[in-house]
């Protein structure tokens, strides 16, 4: 997508209610996970206040930023997805709950062309693994499974890490200038760039899963007893500028 376009297209809402709510908000997902691979997953998300004000100018609507209803019927619609149900707290933050029916078949791709960014197994003599691996490569992928609208949306906020349009950007450091240059010159909302930029640097999502049995390692968190927890930077998400992986094996 050219910059020149970019106001033009609709945000796809669906990706901000899905399990790593990585668009550009801040959260908190709880969940839990059972030892046949459904799960339960809690969802709270907010957009900061410059994301939410690029929303309603790139879709021409200023009232219902995020529209829980529209969320919850495209996450049905999602391979592995056995329901889900979302309502809004503000025009701009919604809360809800997915559940998932098996953790392998979650926004996996039909017919193996297409890399898997999440893995769940048993293991010989009981327990099992989780791994989610998040590269350029994989995340893209990912995004295409959301929604027909997503790869606009995070264009919208020239994600390099999760759509292949904007991966000549390299670093977190050129993203962050590239974001400032191109909304600071904005007729109408001069300074936008750089109150995006502050948001996104500042912004985490907060991940809490419990699992069958004891932790035994994790990789990219923390964990105690049969709780994982996780902080995701929203900056290292919309960037990938290392791939990221995450990884809890319990007995």
């Amino acid at each position: 997508m050219k910059k020149a376009d970019i106001m033009k297209h609709k945000p796809a809402l669906a990706v901000l209610a899905l399990a790593l709510a990585f668009a550009s908000c801040s959260g908190r997902i709880t969940g839990v996970l059972r030892e046949d691979g459904s799960a339960d997953i809690t969802i709270q998300s907010a957009l900061q206040p410059s994301v939410a004000a690029l929303i309603s100018v790139a879709s021409g609507n200023a009232d219902s930023i995020l529209d829980a209803q529209t969320i919850a019927r495209s996450m049905r619609n999602a391979r592995g997805v056995k329901a889900a149900s979302m309502r809004n707290i503000t025009p701009s933050s919604i809360e809800g709950s997915v559940s998932v029916s098996q953790a392998n078949d979650f926004l996996t791709p039909l017919g193996g062309q297409m890399q898997r960014f999440i893995t769940y197994e048993q293991t010989t003599g009981g327990g099992g693994r989780l791994s989610i691996a998040l590269n350029r490569t994989t995340a893209p992928q990912f995004v295409k499974l959301l929604s027909p609208d997503a790869e606009d949306y995070l264009s919208c906020l020239m994600a390099p890490g999760l759509t292949t349009d904007w991966q000549y950007i390299q670093t977190k450091a050129e993203y962050i200038r590239q974001l400032k240059a191109t909304y600071n010159a904005l007729r109408n909302n001069r300074g936008l760039g750089n109150a995006l930029a502050s948001e996104l640097e500042s912004a985490a999502i907060s991940l809490a899963l419990d699992f069958p049995g004891v932790i035994r390692s994790v990789q990219g968190g923390t964990f105690s007893g049969k709780r994982a927890e996780f902080a995701l930077p929203v900056i290292d998400l919309l960037t990938l500028e290392k791939p990221l992986v995450y990884e809890v094996v319990w007995e």
